[in-house]
């Protein structure tokens, strides 16, 4: 049976509803002791760091009680195998940004877990409420999740969590969703007045990051050749690819190296919460009322917007998704994980030029567009007929935008074992030659094949071996060879996946996923 929705724990909070702590002993005395007069409100920025369109922040504000602004690195959280440096410096680039537009009004950051943070500050202050938004994260943070959610009822502390990027915590069916995103979308922005706002000044703590010195330093460290973390950054992005960039969106999405560029590379911004989906979706717009070409881009992008939250709509309520194949009738293949394979593929040696290009690229810029994504995912689960939990973690260290809530429905949805999407397997070869047609791309980040006609650089094992010597790329030597025969490979992959695909178990729960996680019954169901 399928396991559907996050059942937290917090319908108490959800509400506002307070709840009577029980008889403490005399630890408990002794921390009420220890509480300062001040009453605060605690606003937990978690993937929504920035100061406009936040409800939290807005409700606390106009609460003109003072407020605690507060951000966690939160150790447990960076531990995980899906969490790379790269992560944590565009959170700290991020916050570092809103520090300086706070100005004077302080942003507390602590290096802590968020029950060690919380339990710190109530003993500092008395904390009337914590305001923050929900999280569709991964395993980890909705576990702590609800760790805090039974933390703060024990201590009849209200958490008050607001819905993000119009996701809707609970939903079991999907009729309609659309709609309701789109009003989400439409609405007017949440204004934030900072006028009345107090925000509680620097205060000692044991959690400081500087007192972790070499964690400081890696957050400080540069970050060449990706993406700067903040609300201002984003806000240029988002100002460039409205006025000019989108004129070359849609011709240029599926190109590695031009979507650089016509892409709105707006999707770091999106994933920490940088800018809102609202002020985007809202940004497009206004342009697009000016009509002319830039209509065509700009109404194509605000479907991607759509597509976005409808796949963290999808983990949302189907959380096991992390883990488990959503629909279970697939069990049955890809049982064995070959090491050798899935280190070529992660080390971007498999010999395939465009496999490897698109790795080494994302190790070094945290991105590449969306369909070298899937080509990459496809060629690891097809191709190599590894399981995909094998390389799930891994591409999303590697992703700076890394959005759990995107990443696994997607990599379940091109591995081909949802039962509900058409099965692509992608051919890197051709891949190459109508997306990158004279190497570009692939002589960039392989250079080893720079000197190689452009007819050949998606093919190098089709060069004799005096052509390779004299084009300076021996196989096996300056360029691995290919792990395995491309076209024998998809074709047993088709073969299975199509078996597999008619089996009844198969049939059975793509039958309830359509009906779950999607609004409409078609074998796409995409319909979002």
């Amino acid at each position: 049976m399928l396991g559907i929705g996050r059942k937290y724990e917090n319908k108490f909070a959800l509400v506002g509803l307070r709840l009577c702590a029980p008889a403490g002993g005399l630890f408990l005395l002794i921390l009420r002791r220890m509480v300062t007069d001040l009453s605060i409100n605690v606003v937990w920025f978690k993937r929504d760091l920035r100061l406009t369109d936040h409800a939290p922040l807005a409700q606390a504000c106009a609460a003109k009680v003072p407020v605690l602004l507060l951000y966690l690195f939160e150790p447990e959280l960076m531990a995980a195998p899906d969490h790379d440096l790269r992560h944590a410096r565009f959170a700290w680039q991020s916050l570092q940004n809103l520090q300086r537009l706070l100005g004077a009004k302080h942003l507390c950051i602590m290096h802590a877990s968020a029950i060690d943070a919380l339990a710190f500050i109530c003993q500092k202050f008395r904390v009337l409420k914590v305001l923050s938004y929900e999280e569709t994260g991964n395993a980890l943070s909705f576990e702590r999740d609800k760790a805090v959610q039974r933390w703060c009822l024990q201590r009849g502390l209200t958490w008050l969590q607001f819905p993000h990027k119009g996701i809707m915590r609970g939903l079991h069916l999907r009729q309609r969703w659309s709609a309701s995103w789109f009003t989400y979308a439409s609405a007017p922005v949440n204004v934030v007045n900072f006028g009345p706002l107090q925000v509680i000044d620097r205060f000692e703590h044991p959690f400081e990051v500087e007192g972790n010195r070499p964690f400081y330093n890696s957050l400080q460290s540069a970050t060449t050749g990706m993406q700067p973390g903040g609300p201002t950054a984003g806000t240029s992005y988002l100002q460039g690819f409205t006025a000019q960039r989108c004129l070359g969106y849609q011709y240029h999405i599926s190109k590695p190296t031009e979507s650089r560029i016509s892409c709105s590379r707006l999707s770091p911004y999106l994933a920490y919460g940088s800018l809102s989906l609202r002020q985007v979706y809202q940004a497009a717009s206004i342009q697009a009322q000016a009509g002319g070409q830039f209509k065509k881009h700009l109404k194509f992008f605000q479907q991607r917007l759509l597509w976005h939250a409808h796949f963290v709509q999808k983990f949302e309520t189907l959380c096991s998704i992390e883990f488990e194949n959503m629909n279970p009738g697939f069990n049955a293949i890809r049982l064995h994980t070959n090491d050798a394979l899935v280190e070529a593929w992660k080390t971007g040696t498999t010999g395939v030029p465009m496999v490897d290009a698109c790795m080494r690229c994302l190790q070094q810029t945290g991105y590449i567009n969306f369909r070298m994504r899937a080509m990459l995912v496809s060629f690891l689960t097809h191709h190599l007929w590894q399981p995909w939990q094998a390389g799930a973690a891994h591409l999303a260290r590697q992703f700076l935008d890394y959005e759990p809530g995107i990443h696994y429905p997607q990599f379940q949805m091109q591995a081909g074992v949802t039962g509900i999407n058409t099965i692509r397997i992608y051919n890197p070869v051709k891949q190459g030659q109508e997306h990158d047609s004279k190497g570009v791309f692939v002589k960039k980040w392989l250079p080893q094949l720079q000197q190689l006609p452009d007819a050949f650089v998606h093919e190098p094992w089709k060069l004799s071996l005096f052509e390779q010597k004299a084009y300076g790329c021996v196989l096996g030597h300056d360029y691995p060879m290919p792990v395995i025969a491309l076209e024998d490979a998809a074709k047993y992959a088709r073969a299975e996946l199509w078996k597999a695909k008619r089996l009844p178990a198969v049939k059975y729960y793509s039958t309830k996923i359509l009906g779950v996680l999607t609004e409409r019954s078609n074998e796409m169901g995409e319909g979002a």
